[in-house]
């Protein structure tokens, strides 16, 4: 008897895996490319956020022509935010500002001129690379850059490490 099998062959199996692995070889690298832009422009945002809190206290705590900053972010949390920006890439807190010498990424803040201004530095030590495009570092994406003006306003980000 010669019945006719069906089924595929090996070879149509391995051009079907081939292809497979090609198509997920393109969208990955995309894919995670997309993501660290996201986690980019939310970590703008949220600092966006911060500082907008930080005007909103200044104005609800000023008396006559004296008014002051919070002499830490910790003081925004019940007020200013229905909820807590948290840093995309740590997944802690942005309120909870560390010291630039102990910070790996994140902000830095703290007031000046006797709490008459604040300064908000974005840290970036260790932190993924962006892309080849933008010189591999948050304050370059063009859509980061723009939210964060140089050095010497109240929100900066630093010299790339």
């Amino acid at each position: 008897m010669n019945k006719k099998r069906r089924g595929f062959t090996l070879v149509e199996l391995l051009v079907v895996l081939l292809i497979l692995g090609v198509l997920v070889g393109l969208a990955v690298p995309r894919y995670m490319e997309s993501q660290k832009t996201a986690r980019a422009r939310t970590f703008a945002a949220n600092v966006r956020q911060i500082v907008s809190a930080l005007e909103a206290y200044k104005m609800d705590h000023s008396v006559g022509s004296d008014a002051k900053y919070p002499d830490n972010l910790e003081k925004l949390k019940t007020k200013y935010f229905t909820q807590e920006p948290i840093n995309p890439y740590t997944g802690t807190s942005m309120l909870n500002a560390t010291s630039a010498t102990s910070a790996t990424f994140g902000i830095t803040y703290e007031q000046v001129d006797g709490g008459a201004s604040y300064k908000l530095q974005i840290i970036q030590k260790d932190v993924d690379k962006i892309g080849t495009a933008t010189n591999g570092y948050l304050c370059n994406v063009p859509e980061v850059s723009t939210m964060f003006p140089a050095e010497g306003t109240n929100v900066f980000c630093p010299a790339n490490p």
